[in-house]
């Protein structure tokens, strides 16, 4: 399971970086062409990859990332990457910033057996402590 995490912590790491310096030839090396990304907006909008990488260069910016808890586990072919970062965003020249949930599906390739990402889910996390720690009251290992 560590290793997979590892894996996975440099993968996503990688993309955020490629974000970052909007470097659309790194960033198509690591997302499948049918990979959609779903934001986490009132009502939620979907992105497909053509739309993300023009978007990256035309406001839709990732500033500054920082990781926290991440986990990743792997299902055959499949491995889901589940992380709380902080992000530092511009989007159509406004800023986005704090706390999200990212939940990405990663798969990997039949031809050069590497991992592209499939899906992402973007989504700010509720700041509102009272309902993290009732569900935390409801885990059986505490």
């Amino acid at each position: 399971m560590a290793e997979i995490s590892a894996i996975f912590e440099a993968l996503e790491n990688q993309l955020m970086r490629a974000w970052m310096r909007g470097d659309e030839k790194e960033l198509r090396k690591v997302i499948a062409r049918d990979c959609i990304f779903m934001i986490a907006t009132t009502p939620p909008e979907i992105l497909d990859r053509p739309s993300f990488l023009k978007a990256m260069n035309d406001g839709f910016a990732c500033q500054r990332f920082r990781f926290h808890q991440v986990a990743a586990r792997q299902h055959g072919r499949s491995a889901w990457f589940v992380g709380h970062a902080e992000l530092e965003l511009r989007l159509g020249g406004q800023d986005w910033n704090g706390h999200f949930m990212l939940t990405d599906l990663w798969r990997k390739s039949r031809i050069r057996r590497n991992w592209l990402l499939a899906e992402r889910s973007i989504a700010m996390m509720d700041a509102d402590r009272f309902l993290s720690g009732k569900i935390h009251k409801l885990q059986l290992w505490h």
